[in-house]
């Protein structure tokens, strides 16, 4: 219910309401199903190098959403890699997968001011060690990287940042080089984590979205992402 009455605050529109409370409905009747597959991959970070895995939770849902191109070739850029597990991830479920990892690891302004980011960015290099030829690494900042890339996706993962500021930027450039059919997911949603909820992630997203009116499906809602795809 807390998570409702926040959607409700931050004038979230029906549609998206509509679907995560469908998400909540189908995911009680997917609890063991879903719990196995979880702990299938954080069986696989046991012999990674992680301080945080906020990630595995997502895992399921990222499964289900893009069962459709499991195996097949596909672009992915992902704006936030912190310590590699979304693209460990990516790597491992999809291995025909040619990844992009953006983030500037620089000291966090916007929460965990306590990371050592330089250990973080040494562990990015040591847990993708190992998947050297499949994945380019650019390390700078997210609207650096937008105004150098030429380049088109196929999944965009954004997760770059807390503020809705940057999470507004991000959204708009990412839609832009965002292929026809593709898949944008977009992460801390239920961030709930400033006083002025214009400053939280959910608030920019909802925003991006009335921007990018009737180009979108909202593919899935889940308690801590959103998925939608480009028409």
């Amino acid at each position: 219910m807390r998570r409702l009455s926040y959607l409700k605050k931050i004038n979230t529109n029906k549609k998206i309401i509509k679907k995560y409370i469908e998400y909540n409905i189908f995911s009680f009747f997917q609890k063991k199903i879903r719990k196995n597959f979880i702990n299938q991959y954080r069986n696989f970070l046991k012999n990674k190098n992680l301080t945080q895995d906020w990630f595995s939770q997502n895992t399921y849902d990222w499964k289900k959403v893009l069962a459709n191109i499991e195996n097949n070739n596909f672009d992915y850029l992902e704006i936030g890699s912190f310590e590699g597990n979304s693209a460990m991830f990516v790597l491992n479920f999809y291995p025909n997968a040619r990844l992009n990892c953006v983030d500037s690891w620089d000291q966090f302004t916007d929460g965990n001011e306590s990371f050592d980011i330089k250990n973080v960015e040494k562990k990015f290099d040591e847990n993708l060690n190992s998947y050297k030829e499949r994945y380019k690494k650019y390390k700078m900042k997210s609207e650096v990287f937008f105004l150098s890339n030429n380049e088109k996706f196929d999944i965009i993962y954004v997760d770059g940042s807390h503020l809705a500021k940057t999470v507004m930027h991000d959204c708009l450039e990412s839609w832009k080089i965002l292929k026809k059919n593709g898949v944008l997911i977009m992460d801390d949603y239920f961030w709930i984590g400033y006083e002025n909820l214009k400053d939280n992630p959910a608030y920019a997203i909802n925003e991006f979205l009335k921007i990018i009116n009737n180009e979108y499906l909202i593919l899935r809602v889940s308690k801590h992402q959103i998925f939608i795809q480009k028409k």
